[in-house]
């Protein structure tokens, strides 16, 4: 308990002024939540937006990384972006969206 508490803490701390992150509910570890429509909808929306951000934090830290060659650390952020934009596509599909770069494929 105490380290989740700490962790929390900390978290609040890096995260406090940044308003594009996608706040979590904190759901102890014995809340039941049985997810009906909406949530779902609530859960893929904001998986969406998490995805999308780090598709795109992920873009400019690849363009650092091979700045700086480092080639290995610049394959595993391409990596990230990848399976993130996987999860991103397949979150539009559930929400019934699609981007104008998807219709073309």
């Amino acid at each position: 308990m105490r380290k989740a508490t700490s962790r929390r803490i900390k978290e609040d701390k890096i995260y406090s002024d940044d308003k594009r992150l996608p706040r979590v509910s904190r759901l102890g570890r014995n809340a039941v939540a049985s997810p009906g429509p909406h949530s779902m909808d609530a859960l893929a929306r904001m998986q969406l937006e998490v995805a999308a951000y780090i598709e795109e934090i992920s873009i400019e830290l690849g363009a650092m990384a091979r700045a700086a060659q480092l080639s290995s650390l610049a394959y595993f952020v391409d990596m990230t972006r990848l399976e993130a934009a996987i999860n991103r596509r397949t979150c539009q599909l559930q929400l019934g969206e699609t981007s104008d770069a998807d219709k073309t494929t």
